[in-house]
Parts: C-alpha cells; sequence; structure tokens
C-alpha cells in the first residue's frame, strides 16, 4: 500500500485531473477502508480468516486492475477508461486496506495462538517498513524510468496475485495452544 501512500496523487494528476480531485479520491480510500474493515473483519469472525484474508488480497489485486484501466492498457488496445474506473478501483482497494491488518491479526493468533501473537505480530510489522519503503521506493524508480505508473502497478498485480493463492493453499489447523492441549491429553 505503500505505493499508493506515496504515488496515487502523482498518478491522478498525471491522469490530467486535479489536485482537489486526486486528494478527493485518495480520501475515499480511509472511507472504504474502514467500511471493508467492519464488513470483512465480521465475516472472517463467522466464516473463517484464511478465505477472507484470501479475498481482501484478491479484492485488492481487482482494484489495481480497475486502477490500471483508468489509465489505459496500451498494449492490450484498451484506451483509458477515466475517471468512473478509478473511483471504483479505489474504492475496492480500501476496502481491503484495513481489512488485510485486522483479518491477519486474528489469523495469526487463531493460528498460533494468544501466547505468540505479540512476538510473531511484532515481527511482521516490524518488516513491513523495509517494505513499504521499498515499494514507495520502487514505484518512484520504475515511474522515472518509464515515465508512467504502469508497471508498478503490474506489479502489484502480480504480488497480489501471488499473495492470494499462497493463502488458498495454506492449511487449515487447530492453533499450535490447541495442538499442545490435546498432545499433553
Amino acid at each position: 500500500m505503500s505505493f499508493v501512500n506515496a504515488h496515487f496523487v502523482s498518478y491522478v494528476t498525471d491522469l490530467g485531473y486535479s489536485r482537489m480531485l486526486a486528494a478527493g479520491s485518495f480520501s475515499l480510500i480511509g472511507a472504504s477502508a474502514i467500511i471493508g474493515a467492519l464488513i470483512l473483519g465480521h465475516l472472517s469472525d463467522k466464516h473463517g480468516r484464511r478465505k477472507y484474508l484470501s479475498f481482501s488480497y484478491a479484492l485488492r489485486g481487482l482494484g489495481f486492475a480497475v486502477v490500471l484501466l483508468s489509465m489505459g492498457v496500451p498494449f492490450l488496445d484498451i484506451p483509458s477508461l477515466g475517471l468512473v474506473p478509478l473511483l471504483i478501483g479505489i474504492i475496492l482497494v480500501g476496502l481491503s486496506w484495513n481489512a488485510v491488518i485486522a483479518i491477519t491479526a486474528a489469523y495469526t493468533s487463531d493460528r498460533f495462538g494468544v501466547s505468540r501473537l505479540g512476538t510473531i505480530y511484532g515481527a511482521m510489522f516490524a518488516m513491513m517498513p523495509l517494505g513499504a519503503g521499498l515499494g514507495a521506493a520502487l514505484g518512484g524508480v520504475l515511474f522515472e524510468a518509464r515515465g508512467t505508473y504502469d508497471v508498478a502497478i503490474w506489479s502489484n498485480l502480480v504480488l497480489l496475485g501471488i499473495t492470494t493463492i499462497l493463502m488458498l493453499t495454506v492449511r487449515e489447523q487447530g492453533s499450535m495452544e490447541q495442538q499442545s492441549r490435546a498432545q499433553v491429553a
């Protein structure tokens, strides 16, 4: 998401829209993030974390694909589709934004137990700034090299696709605490 944080307003102004529209459309992320976290978090409580975490990543990928369509895809002969896909895409990205964080914490707790949550989740969040910094920097490098954000967006799509598939392939099992209790009994 660091790409969006660092480059979204520039991306929108590069498409020819005003800074006010760019900032306003960026604010849609925050509004939709609240809605997405509440809805997807509730659904993951009821129906399982892994599939809703995977769904959240797929939803973000769909959002990036729609955002990409706003600028067009020349090598596929898809013209720029304009503002509506841009807004729809960023809302989809926003719906997954905070949902991923909440569901990841709950999934980690379910999978490894509450006693290990702080260590594992803390380690994950210690590493995230490194990835965020790298993502934002690479987005800038790719833009400088190509004059467009297309490769950066395609990179996000590929990585989100891989993440979605990896989450779907994780075997379901009880938490480590449940397994320990079962072994003792």
